[in-house]
């Protein structure tokens, strides 16, 4: 086996390894560990309950995430204990790159020296990293943020009582990649239930509104809102429903059903409605 596949195998093995360690009082993250040879600079890291930071997404944009916080700096040590500078940064940031693709994670920035990635945990909630690399060295921003508890997914029945009580029905089902339109592995399970609701009721029109947070502007969240909605509309179309008993509407951040003020309160405001028309 060539030496640095070998090296990458076990690299990769170690950060992905689940046991938490500890130096001289900061407790590292349980599942993001260290690269081989690393050793954490406890002087220059910290751990909080609760903090929030933001993460670099794509060239000039943010997003800021909350919830249990580590920033750890690592310096890898060769033999002598001295920093050694022939690990570059973008050695340190491809292997993160793929213990995080091996880890199920998804890539959300990438450069030579950065790297922004997520990991699902089981508890459903995600667990947020910002990497920083240098020559031998590196620092880890983590935000293990909290499940969003409040997942209200329903099914074609409980969708059309809603319609018919109160005149639409929030759905939060439907996910979406970060600042894009592209659907999520999962989403179909949601929409396949709206297809069932219209093709079990002929008679019904729905306006399909696409709602997002204020996080970015109010000009892009608009723009976001209407191309998520237009692929909600695409997928009902491949499955046979009628584009005259649907409309497409995107509201952006102009209807918050919930205070921007807290990440649980901006996945509120995330979301898909249908309204009777």
């Amino acid at each position: 086996m060539n030496v640095r596949i070998f090296q990458t195998v076990l690299i990769i093995a170690c950060l992905l390894q689940q046991l938490p360690a500890t130096a001289k009082g900061i407790t590292e993250h349980p599942v993001i560990k260290p690269m081989p040879r690393s050793k954490i600079v406890s002087a220059q890291s910290s751990l909080k309950n609760f903090a929030s930071y933001q993460f670099r997404i794509k060239k000039g944009k943010k997003i800021e995430k909350k919830g249990r916080y580590w920033h750890l700096r690592y310096r890898i040590k060769d033999t002598h204990g001295k920093v050694d500078r022939t690990i570059g940064s973008e050695e340190i940031t491809e292997n993160y790159r793929e213990a995080a693709l091996e880890k199920g994670g998804s890539i959300l920035y990438t450069a030579g020296y950065a790297l922004t990635f997520t990991l699902p945990r089981k508890d459903g909630g995600i667990t947020w990293a910002y990497l920083v690399a240098g020559n031998g060295s590196y620092d880890l921003y983590i935000i293990d943020e909290k499940a969003f508890k409040k997942q209200l997914t329903f099914g074609a029945e409980e969708m059309k009582r809603q319609l018919d009580e109160k005149g639409h029905v929030v759905i939060y089902g439907i996910k979406f990649d970060i600042d894009n339109a592209s659907l999520k592995l999962g989403a179909e399970k949601v929409l396949i239930e709206m297809v069932k609701l219209l093709k079990h009721n002929s008679g019904l029109k729905i306006e399909i509104q696409g709602h997002t947070d204020n996080t970015g502007s109010a000009e892009h969240n608009l723009a976001l809102s209407k191309h998520r909605v237009e692929t909600v509309i695409a997928f009902m179309l491949t499955y046979g429903i009628d584009s005259a008993r649907m409309v497409a509407k995107g509201y952006g951040e102009k209807k918050p059903i919930a205070a921007n003020d807290t990440e649980e309160n901006r996945a509120l405001n995330r979301r898909v409605e249908l309204v009777k028309i």
